[in-house]
């Protein structure tokens, strides 16, 4: 038995993990209004139905104990919605760990395709109690399933038997199927009466019987099977070539189904040979099932309309797999445009026709617009990470002791997908970094005259081939002198150059392995495990994090990302016989420098261009390349940027701007932290990609 089920519903596994987690976010986000706003009606009612919707998957799953503890949150809300409970705080904070639990129930099925063992009796007990105590006298424990009474059976025995018309299609698809030599089954299912979800195991028997034949006729409708209007049972009259018993084994393989009587339906013996049956046989066909029509146009009806629902966005899920080999294909693309280009280069002497000029332009005009297209289909909205955030913040203010908001701006910037799936734990990182550190006690704001409640932001926006993301609060900001002297109690510095560091320099040092601030370790923050972490993270990413504060005004941590991980612009620089390409992204101006100008600050070549002192790094010498330039007059400079610093790289030429596809390198060589990746250049020659962050 169970061996079917499971076989029925495995395939929809993906599917049921995708809109669970859609269900407990919007959980998430609607009991946070309705904390603040308990007599909102609309967020009541959405509330409802998500635990609805999500008691049905869990049942169609055969999720148990994810079911039960969801039917026991509908309930809840069930007398909310009827107006005979109020929302309290006490409720609110079981609802809250009942959502936990689902989360951890959700996090088991994906790594294990089973929901666990632990039944979260105390939450379901909380729950409960909520009830009792919010309706009196009038609630009362759900009573046990009982025997069913000799005339309970014979009333349904009755209904088994009772025979209804069938209207005119209806006869005539019978009539066909029985000249057919069809078997015209009339059906009736009865569902255990302990069984908790009544519609998820008729869907299931539906699912069953249409994939060996065809329902015509159903009672009660499809929608009102669907919404569990009916009692614990229902009728069909089912087309198929199967056997009585093979049909009667399919639907006993559902679990909790209690019984099927199933019997030759009784049609007249006419063929059908006119457009339409004749009245006076369609008023005299019988058959023992209810008077309600359930054709396969009416289940694709209720199915398009089910599906309809969390379509909202009118999005598509789609594998991140397929779209990785999507892009893949992509970047093959323009691995061979870039043939073709130099191919171009190699015979333009020779070649005349214009052609081959055209030819390439429209291959390049194709990858490029293909390129867009497929950046376009992996982009997904920043908000699919930072929606879980105002639910934490609530939790730490309630832990901390603390008043704060959350403050969101700019969540439908998008990102590429596999910069979403990384970027979630820096930016919980640094929220309860703000959280924590940063925000002062309730007392303290008032103290300084600032408002108690404290207030955190989070804005997101594009700014070129970059997502900015900022994390900021209006709290106490970086004390420096506090950070310099547990640098200093560290060994991290020494007092020398404690003497000479600039604040930014000081604050620079937040981002040390294991260098916290905090007095006290406590679950929120202050393990070591910090910040360092969070720029070792973004920086893997190809992306950058700087910080601004100002004492008693509050901190801001800035991230900068790239749109896309996959192809991106770059300059094709050479050194000797090497070459190696430079993101556009990082490149701030290209500067040709007399010998002459090049100064010295402690023994590092520096230019001052335009007032700024820049650093100069000689890429041959770092890279070990032999330079071809014997002492040249002037030096090719390359003048890159992160965050707020600037440094400057010396090539020997300059090939041009060049759209190149990112290979990882992976485990073959031992990776310098210099070389961010490889790319195949149009002559089959592989460059190397500087790493701009780990150089400057």
């Amino acid at each position: 038995m169970w061996g079917y089920i499971k076989m029925d519903v495995s395939q929809y596994l993906s599917i049921f993990i995708d809109e669970t987690r859609e269900h407990l976010q919007s959980l998430n986000e609607q009991l946070l209004i309705l904390e603040k706003e308990p007599e909102n009606a609309d967020t009541v009612n959405e509330i409802f139905r998500a635990a609805h919707s999500l008691k049905g998957m869990a049942g169609t799953m055969g999720f148990k104990r994810m079911q039960r503890l969801t039917h026991d949150m509908e309930n809840v809300f069930s007398e909310i919605r009827n107006g005979k409970m109020t929302v309290k705080s006490e409720l609110v904070d079981v609802l809250f760990r009942g959502l936990d639990a689902l989360e951890n129930y959700l996090d088991s099925i994906i790594n294990t395709q089973d929901e666990g063992t632990n039944d979260n009796q105390d939450i379901i007990d909380g729950l409960q109690k909520i009830m009792q105590d919010g309706l009196g006298a009038t609630a009362a424990p759900a009573p046990a399933p009982t025997e069913e009474k000799p005339a309970e059976k014979e009333k349904k025995t009755e209904l088994a038997g009772k025979k209804l018309k069938l209207a005119e299609h209806e006869l005539k698809a019978a009539l066909k199927a029985k000249e057919q030599k069809e078997n015209v089954f009339n059906i009736t299912v009865y569902i255990q009466e302990s069984c908790i979800l009544k519609a998820a195991r008729a869907f299931l028997v539906f699912k069953a019987l249409e994939d060996i034949g065809d329902i015509i006729k159903s009672v009660p409708e499809v929608q009102d099977i669907e919404d569990e209007k009916f009692d614990f049972d229902f009728s069909i009259i089912l087309l198929t070539t199967e056997s009585l018993e093979k049909v009667k084994a399919l639907i006993n393989n559902v679990s909790e189904i209690k019984d099927a009587v199933i019997t030759h339906a009784e049609l007249p013996d006419v063929p059908v040979t006119t457009e339409s049956a004749p009245t006076g046989a369609a008023a005299a066909a019988t058959a023992t099932a209810s008077s309600v029509e359930v054709q396969k146009k009416d289940t694709a009806k209720a199915t398009t309309k089910q599906a309809a629902k969390p379509a909202v966005n009118r999005s598509v899920r789609v594998d991140i797999e397929k779209l990785d080999d999507l892009m893949n294909l992509v970047s093959e693309l323009i691995i061979a445009k870039n043939g073709l280009v130099s191919m171009n280069g190699a015979e333009s002497a020779a070649s005349q026709s214009g052609g081959f000029n055209e030819q390439i332009e429209y291959l390049e005009r194709i990858t490029t617009n293909l390129h867009q297209s497929v950046m376009k289909v992996r982009m997904v909205p920043i908000e699919s990470v930072v929606n879980r955030f105002p639910r934490m913040i609530r939790d730490l203010s309630k832990k901390l002791g603390k008043k704060m908001e959350l403050y969101m701006t700019g969540e439908d910037t998008e990102l590429d997908r596999t910069v979403i799936d990384e970027i979630g734990d820096p930016l919980m990182h640094l929220l309860r970094n703000a959280a924590d550190h940063g925000l002062e006690s309730n007392e303290e704001r008032v103290r300084l005259g600032k408002p108690e409640t404290g207030s955190i932001f989070l804005d997101a926006y594009q700014e070129g081939n970059n997502v900015v993301i900022e994390v900021r609060d209006d709290g106490s900001g970086i004390n420096v002198e506090k950070v310099k002297q547990k640098a200093l109690n560290r060994g991290t510095i020494t007092p020398e150059q404690a003497e000479v560091m600039t604040d930014k320099e000081i604050i620079d040092l937040l981002f040390r392995p294991s260098f916290s601030t905090a007095e006290q370790i406590s679950d929120v923050s202050g393990r070591g495990v910090g910040l360092d972490v969070v720029k070792t993270k973004i920086e893997a990413l190809g992306g950058s994090i700087e910080t601004r504060t100002a004492l008693g005004e509050g901190s801001n941590f800035i991230i900068r990302l790239p749109l896309t991980l996959a192809i991106i612009q770059a300059l094709m620089v050479e050194l000797g016989n090497e070459k190696y390409a430079i993101p556009l992204g990082s490149i701030d101006i290209i500067e040709d420098v007399p010998v002459e100008e090049i100064k010295y600050v402690g023994n590092k070549e520096v230019i001052n261009l335009r007032g700024t002192v820049i650093p100069l790094i000689r890429l041959y010498k770092v890279l070990d390349v032999e330079s071809s330039n014997e002492e040249p007059e002037s030096l090719t400079v390359v003048i890159v940027k992160k965050g707020d610093k600037s440094a400057g790289l010396i090539v020997d030429n300059l090939i041009g701007q060049l759209e190149i596809v990112i290979k990882s390198i992976g485990k073959y060589i031992n990776n310098s932290k210099m070389i961010s990746g490889a790319t195949i250049l149009g002559d089959g020659e592989i460059a190397l990609i500087l790493d701009v962050n780990a150089l400057v």
